[in-house]
């Protein structure tokens, strides 16, 4: 019998199968000589977990199995590459994390870009973000790059929903020959973060159990097991302010001082906007941690962010990105 193709074999779910249909579309049109005629660039974006990675790795073996020229690399190993003509001239490029991509080869991306479009060969990138919402050092990236990104095919995919990990667990079960109970399963999709790699790290861990206690798993066990490792992951409002003075290239500590500008006030709001969705605290207690603020500032920052996520795509996108990190 012949063997699957790596793309064949992925597990399909509500979340992935717009972006597996448009790899798999990229691969018939190689095939059959007819990539010219698609989209290109093929730009997928995505919180940590959605799977890109699994995705990019999966068609990179299929095209190699193929026997087309592939190049599969992250944004930051560009800086690595001695001659940019090779990326130029390769069947098909795949550039990982465009969200890392160094500032100072932006202008030899766009080279690169304009001669594949010229030579009629595609290029696949993913992020964490949409194009529009690509920043480097908090700065959007210019706009030369983010509209070629935008000017192909965009496709997005959301974090894996509780379903669709129990499909993942179930599967990673079945293949490690664990016997887990339904409920055991339930828990776990309903409790564990993260995409693929982590729900396969989770039955790992399963099996683990399984040989040690040398009996059938009891769902009070894998909860005693489990639940240190989720408490430790919870979104604190330190790890939110963390993540969001990252996001924006802004130092901890400035939204936690009295600076007003706004490079400092669209962070510290929404660092607020995320407390309050993400946590138990108070808005006292969030207002308390970001310098000492009272309780209408936060809900007035709160409800900033609310309205400016429903007139801007963008910000609706970057908030929305680390809400899905968090959690």
């Amino acid at each position: 019998m012949p063997t699957r193709s790596a793309l064949a074999r992925l597990l399909v779910t509500p979340e992935n199968r717009a972006a597996l249909s448009a790899l798999q579309d990229l691969l018939a049109g190689l095939n059959a000589g007819t990539c010219d005629q698609l989209p290109d660039p093929l730009y997928l974006f995505g919180p940590t977990g959605s799977g890109k990675t699994q995705l990019a790795e999966a068609l990179a073996d299929e095209l190699t199995r193929c026997d087309f020229v592939t190049c599969l690399l992250s944004a930051r190993d560009l800086a690595e590459q001695k001659d940019w003509r090779d990326l130029a001239h390769v069947d098909v490029l795949i550039v990982e994390d465009m969200q890392h991509l160094p500032g100072r080869y932006v202008e030899t991306l766009i080279g690169v870009i304009d001669e594949r479009r010229r030579l009629g060969v595609p290029t696949i990138f993913t992020a964490l973000h949409g194009p529009a919402a690509l920043r480097h050092r908090g700065s959007p990236i210019p706009h030369r790059l983010s509209s070629r990104l935008a000017g192909g095919l965009v496709v997005a995919l959301d974090p894996l929903r509780p379903v669709s990990r129990r499909r993942f667990l179930e599967m990673f079960a079945r293949e490690s020959k664990v016997n887990a109970a339904p409920e055991i399963l339930d828990w776990l999709a309903e409790h564990l973060i993260g995409g693929a790699r982590q729900l396969a790290g989770a039955v790992g861990q399963l099996k683990t159990l399984q040989a040690l206690q040398k009996k059938p798993l009891r769902l009070d066990d894998i909860r005693a097991h489990f639940r240190p490792q989720i408490e430790t992951k919870a979104p604190t409002v330190g790890r939110i302010a963390e993540l969001v003075s990252a996001c924006y290239g802004v130092k901890p500590k400035l939204m936690l001082s009295a600076r007003r500008s706004r490079d400092v006030l669209l962070p510290r709001q929404v660092s607020m906007y995320l407390a309050r969705q993400l946590t138990n605290l108070s808005l006292q207690k969030i207002g308390r941690f970001f310098g000492g603020r009272d309780h209408k500032t936060v809900q007035h920052a709160c409800r900033k962010v609310e309205l400016a996520m429903k007139a801007d795509t963008a910000l609706s996108g970057v908030v929305r990105q680390m809400q899905a990190d968090l959690v």
